[in-house]
């Protein structure tokens, strides 16, 4: 519609010079003819009416040409603010409804968004305290590359027998994000500018920490047993019964808190 606005105006301002053009060379053109007809001052006359009215007529025609033009770029202008703040609306929007129900405990925890809050968290209100929030994230990571490795681990060895042990990790990864959401619950409610409740909220992460830790070195333990298990297939020993016990361990630390 702007295009079409456009093209016409442009089309009005032709036509006006080519209405001026044709005049004046009508007028130059049967020059003669007017003078012996109506005689030179009356020629003068008119040359200069039609000059005098034809140059008022370019300059109203430019003058609403560009002022027209003023106000094209003046409403894309807006239009660009408009849809900018709209986009940055949207976008705020989004980032709020992903935000949304993250630490709920009626479902189950989303690690990749945990993490990302801890990102945020870090970044923003509770920097001061980015260094251990980072650490923890960094556990996170850690569980998603246990999971990958015994993903791998099962394919690789043709071992579907044993899927029941990624439900294991599974469990071990929800827990770990339990851990963080009680973290982040007491941040959301403390004040980053009490030392009192600085100091309360590193006390729990260096707890959330510790647990981290020792729930990844039992998993770190539990992935080599399954691949002694593994590497062991076929032979009499006892190496299944090893497995088990360490799955009632992990699973038993788990229930246990």
């Amino acid at each position: 519609m702007p295009d079409r606005k456009k093209k016409r105006r442009f089309i009005y301002v032709i036509a006006v010079l080519v209405l001026f053009v044709a005049a004046a060379a009508c007028l130059y053109g049967n020059r003669d003819d007017i003078i012996i007809r109506n005689g030179i001052r009356f020629y003068r006359k008119l040359r200069g009416i039609l000059a005098g009215t034809g140059g008022v007529a370019v300059l109203a025609v430019l003058i609403w040409y560009f002022s027209g033009l003023a106000r094209y770029k003046k409403q894309q202008k807006d239009s660009a603010a408009q849809a900018a703040k709209a986009q940055a609306a949207e976008k705020a929007l989004r980032e709020k409804e992903s935000h949304k129900e993250v630490l709920s405990v009626s479902r189950k925890m989303d690690s990749e968004k945990i993490r990302e809050l801890l990102s945020e968290y870090a970044s923003q209100k509770w920097n001061a305290l980015a260094q251990p929030l980072m650490q923890i994230r960094m556990q996170l990571d850690m569980m998603d590359d246990h999971q990958e490795k015994l993903s791998h681990l099962l394919e690789a060895n043709g071992a579907d027998g044993l899927a029941s042990t990624e439900d294991v990790l599974e469990q071990v990864e929800q827990y770990l994000c339990k851990n963080v959401r009680k973290v982040l619950n007491y941040m959301d409610v403390a004040d980053n500018d009490d030392a009192d409740d600085v100091r309360m909220v590193r006390e729990k992460l260096e707890i959330c920490q510790e647990e981290g830790r020792r729930q990844l070195g039992q998993v770190q333990e539990f992935l080599f047993a399954l691949a002694e298990f593994l590497n062991r297939q076929g032979e009499d020993d006892s190496s299944m019964e090893m497995l088990d016990i360490y799955k009632t361990t992990i699973l038993a630390s788990i229930e246990e808190r």
